[in-house]
């Protein structure tokens, strides 16, 4: 630290910033009893928000990770109340809207804002991730979103390119352990968007996780990942998908032929079709989905509420 302290201050500043962890930020607490206990998954949400570890190594790193992390003036967080990263979201590298439990018409037509917001705010367009609950649920058996499709595939329909996160999987393994492994940013960044035709990284996850608590929903998950079951349940995702985009986008004649109900009737039955030309004229505008499974770094023990 000697050493690098005689460094001139702009190659410091340089360093410093490499340094800074390139974060996920989500907006809306998530839920998802089939994966985590509540607080579990909470705590672990909580952990994805506090300060990195190089705030806490001098007052020239701090200074530097605070300008990207640290809340404006007089936006204050309660230890027991974390709000959407609002302040993050200029700096932020991919902001991810989570599928929180909606309980009250508040919190869906807060969910609602947040995600019109990102056809007014352009900047908020670089990288958007939405989990698959909000938008089409990857499993079949869940449907928790209650958002109306029509405002889906608008805020849709206005990005050229969105992340989908199919499904998430908890890690329950410390710090040191995603540090042997380097992963998860050696625990500063504790979600990681990871695409599931990655066999490479799925191996290093796949690594970490069998060293560790191994929770029902992600023994699933890795015993079907290699397999053409999961690759199939990706193509039928997909189409059902397309076959909604379909409903949305054509409501109005004149049609080309055949007719979009037949088009979407058939996507439905037969996820190949997607493939088709009749069905690719229907889908001239469908943004590009980069399909991801989140990995999340769930501490055993554990974490303090305080964002420090």
């Amino acid at each position: 630290m000697a050493r690098f302290a005689t460094l001139p201050a702009e190659l410091r500043q340089l360093v410093w910033e490499f340094a800074l962890p390139a974060r996920v930020v989500e907006v809306g607490e998530p839920c998802d009893p089939d994966i985590l206990p509540e607080e579990d998954l909470r705590q672990a949400w909580i952990l994805n928000r506090k300060y990195p570890a190089m705030a806490h190594a001098c007052w020239e790193s701090r200074r530097i990770a605070l300008a990207k992390f640290k809340l404006p003036k007089g936006v204050t967080l309660a230890p027991d109340c974390m709000t959407d990263a609002r302040w993050w979201w200029k700096s932020a590298e991919i902001i991810h809207f989570n599928a929180p439990e909606i309980i009250t018409p508040q919190q869906r037509r807060r969910l609602e804002d947040d995600l019109l917001d990102l056809m007014k705010v352009p900047i908020l367009c670089r990288k958007v991730s939405i989990s698959a609950d909000v938008v089409h649920p990857f499993l079949r058996f869940r449907n928790r979103s209650d958002i109306p499709k029509s405002l889906v595939w608008e805020v849709l329909s206005s990005m050229e390119t969105c992340i989908i996160s199919l499904h998430t999987v908890c890690i329950r393994a410390t710090n040191q352990q995603a540090r042997e492994l380097g992963l998860f940013g050696n625990g500063d960044e504790p979600a990681q968007l990871i695409d599931p035709f990655d066999k490479a990284a799925i191996t290093r996850f796949r690594q970490l996780w069998m060293e560790t608590k191994q929770e029902v929903s992600s023994v699933k998950f890795f015993d079907t990942i290699d397999t053409d079951r999961f690759t199939f349940r990706v193509e039928r995702w997909l189409s059902e998908m397309s076959a909604e985009y379909i409903d949305f986008k054509w409501t109005s004649p004149p049609f080309p032929t055949p007719g979009p109900q037949i088009i979407t009737e058939s996507l439905r039955r037969y996820p190949a079709q997607r493939h088709n030309p009749d069905t690719k004229q229907y889908l001239a505008g469908f943004p590009t989905l980069e399909l991801r499974i989140m990995f999340r770094l769930c501490p055993p023990a554990a974490v303090d509420h305080v964002i420090t």
